[in-house]
């Protein structure tokens, strides 16, 4: 069945890191995606950071998805912009899109995530205009060693059928690849994958912490 699905995105990446299967699975069921960054690029602005800009929207024509950028070139200083600025962003989108499923990033340590998950749930308070009936935060992997503790309960879906395609979709973001260890890369994916699969009993899944469903 067809929804209407608004992911928040601190970065550029974010959102494939977290919810590529699910989204690509959504994607060939003819649900209409809409994708937020709050920052895509750094302060300096470096031609190789104009770049994340075009590979965003190679991503999003990939999942046949519209997107929007919050403020550009502030990675890394967003702890620095009001929370009240993303809040008002955020109410609007909600208002605006109408979605039925709301997926937010886990907060993690990080100063940008820690900001667009505050203000995302700020935004999601009881409020008068439109009410999301599904919210549901997706994992950073970086996230697996900070030891943060969100309430919710857990949620699987089984990505072994779009895993490929979630690897080769993020492998449009060349600018944010990194050699292992680090887990921003296709071999890290497949890893996290696969140890989400076995939780689940599955091949390879995804990972997410619920937070509100309305049936």
């Amino acid at each position: 069945m067809s929804k209407r699905i608004l992911i928040i995105s601190p970065h550029a990446d974010d959102e494939i890191l977290g919810c590529g299967g699910y989204l690509i699975s959504q994607r060939d069921q003819g649900s209409e995606i809409h994708i937020v960054y709050a920052t895509i690029g750094t302060p300096e602005n470096t031609p190789k950071e104009e770049h994340r800009v075009e590979e965003a929207s190679r991503v999003c024509e990939r999942l046949h998805a519209s997107h929007q950028i919050l403020i550009p070139n502030r990675d890394g200083e967003l702890d620095m912009v009001p929370t009240r600025f993303f809040v008002s962003c955020y109410d609007t989108v909600f208002d605006s899109f109408r979605p039925d499923e709301v997926f937010i990033n886990y907060p993690s340590w990080h100063q940008d995530h820690k900001k667009v998950y505050e203000s995302a749930m700020a935004a999601l308070r009881y409020r008068q205009g439109f009410m999301p009936r599904f919210v549901a935060l997706y994992e950073y992997p970086f996230i697996l060693n900070q030891n943060l503790k969100i309430s919710g309960g857990l949620w699987y879906h089984d990505i072994t059928e779009h895993l490929d395609e979630k690897v080769e979709i993020f492998s449009l973001y060349k600018s944010q690849q990194k050699n292992p260890p680090s887990p921003l890369n296709p071999d890290g994916i497949r890893q996290l994958a696969m140890v989400r699969g076995t939780e689940c009993s599955v091949k390879y899944a995804e990972l997410f912490y619920l937070q509100k469903m309305i049936r």
